[in-house]
């Protein structure tokens, strides 16, 4: 079930993230715990009838590199941590996406502070466009390493952000499905 599919999709970041370079970071061990802690909750609801898992649970889900992540460092695509070292509390919309059972599966790369559109970053390396290997084109950004994680199926969803086309550009130049919702639908607390 949700081991599966998560030993699946880093079995994925394995095979082809080394050429894509999707993730800043990537945390195959501690996606793997959550897998089994979300196994433990689809057993009880294959037991239970009246149980409804939460409708995330057991999915992996990469988190674009502006987000804090429990566990997890954030450089918002520049050389330093900010702050230093992990952060102790999830960002408001991946501690939304945890609550419905999310696997994350580890930061993606971003343009630094997430400003700029085309997906290129010096500092921590810019993902490479999938469908363009030896050329390297880009992969449009600032949520660059988001689509790219999508297309190399190490995520089945990446939160991601979008001030001017963030998400949807990427996920047009990588062939995957962006949404930029309504501004101030989410919460903006714990972004860079």
């Amino acid at each position: 079930m949700a081991v599966d599919l998560v030993r699946a999709a880093v079995a994925q970041h394995d095979m082809m993230d080394a050429q894509l370079n999707a993730y800043r970071t990537f945390d195959a061990t501690s996606a793997i715990e959550q897998a089994k802690e979300a196994d433990g909750v689809l057993d009880r609801a294959a037991c239970d009838r009246n149980f409804i898992p939460a409708p995330l649970c057991g999915i992996p889900v990469s988190v674009k590199d502006i987000y804090g992540a429990n566990g997890l460092p954030t450089f918002a695509g520049s050389i330093r941590q900010l702050p230093k070292g992990p952060w102790s509390h999830d960002a408001w919309l991946v501690a939304r996406a945890r609550d419905a059972g999310a696997v994350v599966m580890g930061k993606t790369h971003t343009v630094e502070f997430a400003y700029g559109g085309v997906g290129l970053n010096p500092i921590s390396g810019t993902p490479r466009n999938p469908w363009d290997l030896e050329s390297e084109r880009i992969p449009g950004g600032s949520s660059c390493g988001a689509g790219v994680s999508l297309w190399e199926g190490s995520a089945l969803i990446a939160l991601g952000s979008d001030t001017g086309g963030s998400i949807r550009i990427p996920a047009s130049l990588t062939g995957v499905v962006g949404h930029k919702t309504t501004k101030g639908r989410w919460s903006t607390q714990g972004v860079v």
